[in-house]
């Protein structure tokens, strides 16, 4: 045998090996938008929204739960909700029920002191 055909069966075989355990095809998921009337989580915690956008469908509730170890509130720009304050593990809802985008922010902790302290629902059809 040649050695360029020794080296060529050679490198077929290592790459044939390094595939892992599975011999199948590799898949890879993907999450199917949130049908009407589902829950989307936002965490508040570190003086961060988690995400800080989370895109949504008409009617969908999202619930913000304050991680956090002070109290949060999350409050709409432009007044379509308030929460209020949130002590460690309290949660707030609210359902979307128009599309358009919806900036929110922290009372206690405001954009002016804490920039990224901010977030936005995009609500879509």
């Amino acid at each position: 045998m040649r050695p360029f055909r020794f080296v060529t069966i050679a490198a077929i075989a290592a790459a044939a090996s390094c595939g892992g355990s599975s011999s199948g095809p590799t898949t890879i998921m993907t999450t199917p938008p949130m049908p009407m009337g589902a829950t989307a989580n936002i965490t508040i915690q570190d003086f961060v929204f988690t995400p800080a956008v989370d895109t949504v469908k008409v009617g969908t509730t999202v619930q913000w739960m304050n991680n956090g170890p002070s109290e949060h509130s999350t409050t709409s720009d432009t007044g379509v909700w308030d929460s209020g304050g949130l002590t460690v593990g309290a949660t707030f809802s609210h359902t979307f029920s128009q599309t358009g985008s919806f900036p929110y922010h922290c009372t206690f902790h405001p954009p002016s002191i804490y920039p990224k302290f901010v977030g936005t629902i995009v609500v879509t059809n």
